[in-house]
């Protein structure tokens, strides 16, 4: 990792690397928490991959990863697609589930779903993904899906909290000026 800090409280998370302005990667349980700002170049996406390497080795049984791409995000570059392909195939992943939240509407969001389904549906693997629009839209298809995969019982609140908490960090690292209840941060 590049860089390693201590654990966030209250949610037991700990950063994992960071890319101030591009990207925020943390662990909660055995969850990677990913939040875009940016565009992801290779470089970023092979220390992704090293993110989840770590991941594996912690997490014998099992883990999962989450992931927030704000709106507006550029979409990865074509050499970075190519090593984010990598989770999704069996040879080079053990995750065991994805959940991939997209902030945003309109034509940039449909554009990166597209991206993400187009990704998933060319490379063979057994890691099951789900794109949603919001943390507890997610939350009700991903919480059983981890358990049921990785053998950890999570509650769905805590999760939620944690999410929710790692989210508005990466919001204070890209400018941000949160928003109330939970909601995605607006930029400020």
């Amino acid at each position: 990792m590049s860089r390693v800090a201590s654990s966030l409280r209250p949610s037991r998370a700990t950063l994992l690397d960071i890319d101030e302005g591009r990207f925020r990667y943390s662990v909660w349980s055995n969850i990677s928490v990913g939040v875009w700002a940016d565009q992801a170049t290779l470089e970023a996406a092979q220390r992704v991959i090293r993110v989840s390497k770590w991941m594996a080795e912690r997490f014998p049984g099992g883990h999962s990863n989450i992931v927030f791409v704000l709106d507006g995000a550029p979409a990865p570059t074509a050499e970075a697609n190519q090593v984010f392909a990598k989770v999704y195939d069996d040879k080079f992943s053990d995750l065991a589930c994805m959940g991939i939240i997209i902030e945003g509407t309109g034509f940039w969001a449909s554009g990166m779903r597209s991206l993400i389904t187009s990704q998933r549906l060319h490379t063979p693997g057994k890691v099951r993904v789900r794109v949603s629009e919001t943390v507890d839209d997610l939350l009700e298809w991903f919480m059983p899906e981890h358990t049921a995969r990785t053998g950890e019982k999570l509650a769905a609140q805590d999760v939620r909290s944690a999410l929710l908490g790692l989210r508005e960090l990466a919001a204070r690292d890209n400018g941000e000026v949160p928003a109330l209840s939970g909601s995605p941060p607006r930029r400020g």
